[in-house]
């Protein structure tokens, strides 16, 4: 895993790959495993959620078929998809000419334009007057197939 990677939306974060087998990974994951800087967790009935202590990854899987659905980038990656990055004002990103909007359903912004890129600026889920006050907190990719079904 590398936090200077680029954020392909849609494809890949961090140098993990969407719709990669999550055991591809298992010697990374079993390195911070065994050194206790790895938290697993399930979230629902179908999927868990990786996060690594000192990375600032998150790997969201289905558990059925062990596929990678969904990549998030935390505060500390320092990738960037074009010019925007964690840490930057929401409000620039609304300016961009990007299509990116804010659904309240999800509480995160996406695009119109590129498929598979959320931007999420706050764990509480702030109204979306409030929103685009913030900086953004988390940049995901995900398979955007994957969240239509």
């Amino acid at each position: 895993m590398n936090i200077y990677d680029e954020i392909i939306p849609a494809k890949s974060l961090g140098g993990i790959r969407l719709k990669d087998n999550i055991k591809n990974y298992s010697s990374i994951i079993n390195k911070n495993m065994l050194n206790g800087k790895l938290k697993f967790f399930q979230t629902n009935v179908y999927s868990c959620r990786y996060i690594f202590t000192d990375i600032p990854i998150e790997i969201n899987v289905d558990i059925t078929s062990g596929e990678i659905y969904k990549i998030s980038a935390l505060e500390g990656y320092q990738g960037k998809f074009r010019t925007i990055k964690i840490g930057m004002p929401i409000n620039d990103i609304l300016n961009s000419n990007l299509g990116f909007y804010y659904d309240e359903c999800e509480e995160a912004f996406f695009s119109k334009i590129i498929e598979g890129i959320a931007l999420e600026v706050s764990e509480d889920d702030p109204p979306f007057e409030e929103a685009i006050k913030m900086n953004i907190k988390y940049i995901s990719v995900f398979d955007p197939i994957a969240f239509d079904q």
